[in-house]
């Protein structure tokens, strides 16, 4: 049997859990065409699996005729790559519509303005407006689906003509992923303010109880005996992280037989501190200031998993006040959790360990 677990980024898994409910709910709400979800922000840290959730909604959605779903990348020609998609992923009949648009000309390769305005995105926009028209007619609805997105003056421009064109009652729908603090940048935009009251989807960790249900049932189902202590073993492992969950179980898939055991488990351990390091933990931690790391250092560095407030505060030499605007900075990036009153711990797993390890590489002090 194949291994059903995949670490990979940016795939829906086999093995997908904790969120089925969330993608019926967001595509039924979009279907419907009421509740909060036509403006959508999907946010959390990397690794929780924002661009899985984003890929199972959109892909449900491509199964129904509809339904145009449009994939854009944060580069410097949204609009006009919005534009060419659009007439890109239309069936027949709505292109014959689209062509019949006075003043443009399109291709396979893209479209031809005939008409002249001296502003670009002026003369995009109404053409925008115009190919909305023309799917309003056929009651077809539009979802811009982007990925990964930050504050930029291209992205700044969209999500403005989009709000134009919301206004309008016109069937077009953006669902956006996004880091929290780029997510919190975005819909603080003074231009943007629409976007604080879009359909937030926080990603936070997995069910430990859904992990371990999951697990077992994998190994079951290829006929791998596991105890409970061994599946409780991998599930606490995890912390919830949803890439720990795919990773941990996909290498100890690879490393065992017809049972299961803790040392299979401990044998492979090797490679899963590796792949949470660098593919994860690395670019997380590169994002954080420089205090910020400071203050994840002085927590990895305490002999406690779970470390008071006071410590750090006594360890950086910093008053209450500055010690509290970093603790809430990290628990906003999820990289640190509260653990009761004035306790805080870390959110993933071995994370002390490679701050630590990441402190004697480069020299942190």
């Amino acid at each position: 049997m194949k291994n059903p677990f995949d670490p990979n980024f940016g795939k829906v898994p086999q093995i997908y859990l904790g969120r089925e409910k969330i993608v019926d709910n967001v595509v039924q709400s979009l279907e419907d065409g009421t509740g909060p979800y036509q403006t959508s922000m999907i946010y959390g840290m990397r690794g929780v699996g924002k661009t899985s959730l984003l890929a199972d909604i959109t892909s449900k959605l491509e199964k129904k005729d509809d339904w145009i779903i449009v994939y854009l990348a944060m580069t410097n020609d949204l609009l006009e790559t919005l534009i060419q998609s659009v007439y890109r992923e239309a069936n027949s009949k709505i292109k014959q519509a689209l062509n019949m648009i006075d003043g443009v000309k399109f291709s396979a390769f893209g479209f031809e303005i005939d008409f002249n305005i001296a502003d670009s995105q002026t003369t995009y926009q109404l053409l925008l407006e115009e190919m909305l028209k023309v799917l309003k007619k056929h009651n077809q609805s539009l979802l811009i689906a982007i990925d990964e997105v930050k504050e930029t003056p291209e992205i700044v421009n969209l999500a403005s003509i989009y709000q134009i064109m919301v206004l309008k009652n016109y069937p077009i729908n953006i669902m956006m992923t996004g880091l929290p603090k780029n997510v919190s940048e975005l819909q603080n935009n003074d231009v943007l303010t629409f976007l604080l009251r879009s359909g937030r989807i926080p990603l936070g960790p997995l069910d430990p109880f859904d992990i371990k249900y999951r697990y077992q049932k994998a190994f079951e189902r290829a006929d791998k005996e596991i105890s409970n202590s061994t599946l409780m073993k991998m599930t606490k492992l995890t912390k919830g992280y949803a890439y720990a969950f795919q990773d941990l179980g996909y290498y100890v898939w690879q490393h065992s037989d017809t049972q299961v055991t803790e040392e299979d488990v401990d044998n492979v351990l090797s490679l899963f501190k590796h792949d949470l390091f660098r593919n994860a933990y690395t670019k997380i931690v590169s994002e954080l200031s420089p205090t910020d790391r400071q203050f994840l250092l002085t927590m990895a560095k305490s002999k406690e998993n779970v470390v008071e407030i006071s410590e750090i505060r006594q360890q950086m030499g910093k008053n209450t006040n500055y010690i509290s605007q970093y603790r809430k900075r990290l628990i906003d990036s999820q990289v640190i959790v509260e653990a009761g009153y004035g306790k805080v711990a870390f959110s993933l797993p071995f994370m002390g360990e490679f701050i630590l390890q990441m402190a004697e590489l480069y020299g942190m002090d």
